[in-house]
C-alpha cells in the first residue's frame, strides 16, 4: 500500500485488522494518500472519503474494545476460582494433586526429607548462601521436576542446590500451605517490551492461608522472609547496612565508592 501498489485491501471483517488502533489509523492514511480502497463484507470504502474515514475509525474502536471485554469475561472467570482457591497451577517440587485434585505432599519420603532439611538449614543458619554450602558439604541433592510436555513431563530428578533455588524455595508460600493468586503484575514499557515485577502480599489478588498440607507454618514463612530482607539490607549495591556478622576486610560495610556513591563490595 505505501509502495502504491496495491489498488484495494480486501477481507472477510476490515475490524479484524484493528485489534490496535495507531495500527489500523496508520493503515487508513497510507490507504487515503495511495488511493487504496477497503473492501469487507459490509461494503466498500474509501479511506480518502470523510464519510468512510469516520465509519472505518468507528469500527476500529469497537474491535478494539472487544478485545478488552473478551479478556475481561475470561479473567473474570478465573479470577472467581482463584478466591475459592479452585483454580488449578502448576505446584512448585514437593507439593502435588492427588486423584481427588487436592493438593498434597510428594508422596517420595526422600523429596520430603530434602525440602525439610533445606528449610530447618536455612532456620538454623539464616542465610541463602550457608544453606548451599551446607548441602555442598554434606554432598546433597535436592530435588527437581521436568516441565510439562516432553518424554520426561512430571518426572521428578536431582541436581546440585543453587542459592537462586533456595531463594524460590523460601519465598514460595505454597510451601506454608497457603493458596495464591496475582503476586506478579506484568506491563509493557514504553519501548514494548512486556516486564513482570512482583506486587507486595497485601496487593496479591488472592492468599488463602491454611488451604492445603505444607511444609512449614505461615508465621516462619513471614519470618524466613524478613531474615531474607535483613540480609538483603547489609548485603549488595544497595545495602542500607553494615554486614550482619564481622569479616576480613578492614573496612567493610564502611567504603562508598566516590563516582556513584554505592557502598563497595568484597568479593
Amino acid at each position: 500500500v505505501s509502495l502504491g501498489k496495491a489498488g484495494i485491501v480486501l477481507g472477510l471483517e476490515c475490524s479484524r485488522l484493528a485489534r490496535n488502533n495507531a495500527d489500523w489509523h496508520r493503515l487508513l492514511e497510507l490507504c487515503s494518500l495511495s488511493g487504496t480502497l477497503i473492501c469487507d463484507e459490509d461494503g466498500l470504502y474509501d479511506p480518502g472519503a470523510i464519510n468512510d474515514r469516520l465509519l472505518l475509525g468507528l469500527k476500529g474502536t469497537i474491535s478494539e474494545a472487544e478485545l478488552h471485554f473478551i479478556r475481561a469475561r475470561l479473567q473474570g472467570g478465573l479470577l472467581a476460582k482463584a478466591a475459592r482457591g479452585e483454580l488449578r497451577v502448576r505446584l512448585p517440587v514437593g507439593l502435588d494433586y492427588d486423584q481427588l485434585g487436592n493438593v498434597t505432599l510428594d508422596p517420595d519420603a526422600s523429596v520430603r526429607a530434602a525440602i525439610d532439611y533445606l528449610f530447618q538449614a536455612f532456620e538454623r543458619t539464616g542465610s541463602a548462601h550457608a544453606v548451599v554450602k551446607q548441602f555442598a558439604a554434606e554432598q546433597l541433592r535436592f530435588p527437581g521436576r521436568h516441565a510439562p510436555g516432553g518424554p520426561h513431563a512430571g518426572e521428578t530428578y536431582w541436581k546440585a542446590l543453587r542459592h537462586d533455588l533456595v531463594l524460590f524455595t523460601v519465598h514460595n508460600p505454597r510451601y506454608a500451605g497457603a493458596y495464591f493468586y496475582g503476586r506478579r503484575k506484568q506491563f509493557t514499557d514504553i519501548d514494548g517490551h512486556a516486564r513482570t515485577v512482583l506486587k507486595p502480599q497485601d496487593q496479591w489478588t488472592v492468599l488463602i492461608k491454611d488451604a492445603h498440607p505444607g511444609y512449614i507454618a505461615f508465621e516462619q514463612y513471614e519470618r524466613n522472609l524478613a531474615t531474607l530482607q535483613a540480609n538483603a539490607a547489609a548485603r549488595g549495591e544497595q545495602r542500607r547496612a553494615g554486614p550482619a556478622r564481622e569479616g576480613p576486610a578492614l573496612l567493610q560495610g564502611l567504603v562508598v565508592c566516590g563516582k556513584r556513591g554505592k557502598r563497595m563490595v568484597v568479593n
